[in-house]
């Protein structure tokens, strides 16, 4: 957890959550909403990305959610191959046995970071870091805030990159995207790098210290012996003097979820629903930001 600031008035985070595929569609859907009700995402100070969260922060620093909305319906060519489906209940008891024995936090991160580097099947780490220079709004870090979050799968050290980590971003959004169990991680400055979301699907405590919070989730989170969960980080960011509002998916998403988050087939489903999710939150969230 990081150490929590007291909070600049004034100052709002956007933390953004993991949830593949059709996680990216979802929250590109409730942020069109927002933004249309008049919520000025890009003001935020800081924008906070966790796997699908760091394709969408991605494109709302460069002020292009509603085109990244329209291609949910209307998807780009693109040289993404969807991974064999892995069942949620076989990736939960695949992680129980890795974490087993676990003497802390970093140490069942590094477990698991052991597991991910055999994995070789599926798109390498540079055929997926291409993949995202081609997607991505744009293959530049944005001039605002945007922190991206990642673990070193040698020790599990949790890692925040931003501009200033010297990482060209499609590869800093590739690691943060690099599921354990589906694809190898992605290396950075040759070490190997795997999902952030692993830590916690928002990693919401990166915006410590910022007045208001608003984090947009595709899915509860439950105790994790791999880091601190979002209603943990949401309690921990209230009693350190932060206004926090989330945004959850909710039955009607997860539906459109389906079973394999990581197909190309979820993508117009789960943008409309989050375009009606947003629409709902709209008012309330309007008022929270400005």
């Amino acid at each position: 957890m990081t150490d929590l600031a007291t909070p600049t008035p004034g100052t709002r985070a956007l933390v953004l959550g993991g949830g593949g595929v059709a996680g990216i569609a979802w929250e590109v859907g409730v942020l069109s909403a927002l933004q249309d009700a008049g919520v000025d995402l890009d003001a935020a100070d800081l924008v906070v990305g966790t796997s699908a969260g760091s394709v969408v922060g991605s494109f709302v620093r460069a002020g292009a959610v509603a085109q990244a909305y329209e291609q949910q319906h209307a998807p780009l060519p693109s040289t993404y191959v969807e991974p064999e489906r892995i069942a949620g209940e076989d990736f939960q008891e695949r992680l129980l046995q890795v974490l087993a024995g676990a003497t802390s936090e970093q140490d069942a991160r590094a477990r698991l970071g052991a597991v991910a580097q055999q994995v070789v099947t599926g798109q390498s780490d540079e055929e997926r870091v291409a993949t995202f220079s081609e997607t991505l709004p744009s293959a530049e870090w944005p001039a605002k805030p945007l922190a991206l979050t990642t673990i070193d799968a040698l020790d599990g050290a949790f890692r925040v990159l931003t501009a200033e980590s010297g990482v060209p971003l499609p590869r800093a959004v590739a690691s943060s995207c690099s599921v354990p169990f589906v694809w190898s991680p992605v290396h950075i400055d040759g070490v190997p790098h795997y999902d952030g979301g692993l830590r916690s699907a928002t990693n919401a405590d990166v915006a410590a210290g910022y007045e208001r919070v608003l984090v947009v989730a595709c899915g509860p989170e439950g105790p994790s012996p791999l880091g601190p969960w979002l209603d943990l980080a949401v309690e921990s960011l209230r009693a350190g003097g932060s206004s926090v509002e989330t945004i959850v998916a909710d039955s009607g998403a997860q539906h459109a979820f389906g079973d394999n988050s990581l197909s190309l087939s979820t993508q117009a489903p789960s943008a409309t629903e989050g375009r009606r999710q947003g629409e709902a939150a709209a008012e309330a969230i309007a008022a929270f930001w400005a």
